[in-house]
């Protein structure tokens, strides 16, 4: 009987949420920037508790909760509400002289009833950030955050509560099964933030009924260390992208490959790195005993360098750089999504392409080198969603640039103007006169016409 219910009830705000959007309740612009507004108070309301969950669910240093989970949003949201009306602005764009008098129009509408389904890695803003984009487009939402960050799921129940009515946006919690139930509506937008795993069973159920979506996926991001790189700058941004979140972040460098003249500087300055820096202290937990476990069955240690000890009891594990890494490890044959850095040796670029092309089309590609040609020859040959070089995360923690995947990392972009562009559809508006050339109305019996189109269309 209970799950009869919880179906009725989908259903229901699934049918709510429709005749909320053919009514036209989201189609005024000045109503979706008020939308905006009441969630821009909303989250300097609840700024401390934002980081609160967030400490709850991943052990999240402040620093990292607000950086990249509060003052993202805050900033995101701020720039929707301050450049809405200018995303939207109907676009004129000329006809063939042959159709005039005639007036091209092309409109950003909102696709309807959307799905919304965010991970546990950052909950609030992998949850938020689509939520805005699909709002300020002028959509409904359905928002299913991740269970397995019950208290920051709790918190984004609160936070749409206090803006909108549910018939307008409306978190569902629950487990797979939930999910799996959303999954069987017909929605007319689905966006999906998740493994590769799980993309494909979602493309597959939308795909039942046509439905659009945006797959934000992950991959093993390849570093690629060439040897006229900064050493020092080098290490200190890949361990800092690395361990930001505790390495669960879809676009972190999952692995290293250096080349082997610059392979001993670079150990060593990661090793003076590790040792000196408070890692362990100040690093986000493992998020449940199921992805702790998976990460220690990784591990063939032979050498490694590692700042302190793993505490299975509170799931926190210790940093570590596997420094005599193999392509046929275990730790890389999946997505880390953890603490672990595998770091491979290279000589030869022609064979390093080959075997990085093994692992799929990666969310990011990383390159840390001051030769420009051989970082042409690596992003010529290695496809990514995106490419940051010497640096590592730039690409994808800004708001002016668009962010998203290829291949097995998914397909679509957001952020910003790009995500509302994403929860957008471009409706084209054709508005012919009614005077003008009637010869061009094709109409039967043809006559001469073929032969004046011959000499006049060439």
């Amino acid at each position: 009987m209970k799950e009869k219910s919880e179906k009725q009830d989908i259903d229901t705000l699934v049918a709510d949420q429709k005749r909320y959007f053919s009514d036209g309740h989201t189609r005024d612009v000045g109503a979706r920037i008020d939308a905006m507004r009441r969630l821009e108070n909303t989250l300097v309301l609840r700024r401390d508790d934002i980081l609160s969950a967030l400490s709850k669910d991943l052990g999240k240093p402040g620093m990292e909760a607000f950086l990249a989970e509060y003052f993202f949003l805050l900033q995101e949201v701020r720039m929707i509400r301050k450049s809405l009306k200018k995303w939207l602005k109907v676009r004129r764009v000329s006809s063939p002289v042959y159709f005039k008098p005639c007036r091209n129009e092309i409109r950003y509408e909102p696709f309807g009833v959307v799905l919304i389904m965010s991970p546990w890695n950052y909950p609030v803003q992998l949850s938020l950030s689509p939520l805005l984009a699909a709002v300020a487009a002028g959509n409904t939402v359905i928002l299913k955050p991740s269970e397995m960050a019950p208290a920051s799921e709790q918190l984004l129940c609160e936070i749409t509560r206090a803006c909108f009515p549910p018939e307008y946006v409306s978190v569902v919690t629950g487990d797979a099964g939930v999910a799996a139930e959303l999954l069987d509506q017909r929605f007319d937008f689905i966006f999906f933030t998740g493994s590769t795993a799980i993309g494909k069973v979602v493309a597959a159920k939308a795909a039942e009924h046509l439905t659009p979506t945006v797959l934000e996926l992950g991959g093993k991001c390849p570093c690629v260390v060439e040897r006229s790189a900064d050493i020092g700058l080098s290490a200190r941004r890949i361990l800092a992208g690395k361990f930001f979140n505790g390495g669960q972040t879809c676009f972190a460098p999952d692995y290293v490959v250096v080349h082997e003249d610059v392979m001993e500087p670079l150990m060593e300055a990661i090793k003076a790195l590790v040792e000196t820096v408070p890692w362990s202290e100040e690093m986000a937990r493992v998020v449940n005993q199921c992805h702790y476990d998976r990460l220690q069955r990784l591990l063939v240690e032979t050498q490694v360098i590692k700042h302190g000890e793993d505490d299975p009891e509170s799931l926190r594990m210790a940093p570590r750089i596997v420094l005599d890494a193999a392509w046929g490890d275990p730790v890389m044959q999946e997505e880390i999504f953890g603490p672990i850095l595998p770091v491979i040796p290279f000589s030869d670029t022609s064979e390093l392409i080959g075997r990085m092309s093994d692992y799929g089309l990666p969310l990011a590609l990383y390159i840390f080198c001051k030769n420009d040609a051989f970082a042409e020859e690596l992003m010529g040959s290695v496809r990514s969603g995106g490419v940051c070089i010497n640096d590592t995360m730039k690409q994808g923690s800004q708001l002016n640039v668009p962010f998203g995947g290829v291949g097995e990392s998914g397909h679509g972009r957001y952020r910003g103007k790009a995500g509302v562009d994403a929860f957008s559809y471009e409706r084209v508006v054709v508005k012919r006169g009614t005077w003008g050339v009637k010869w061009f109305d094709l109409i039967p019996p043809y006559g001469d016409t073929l032969k004046w189109f011959k000499r006049l269309m060439r």
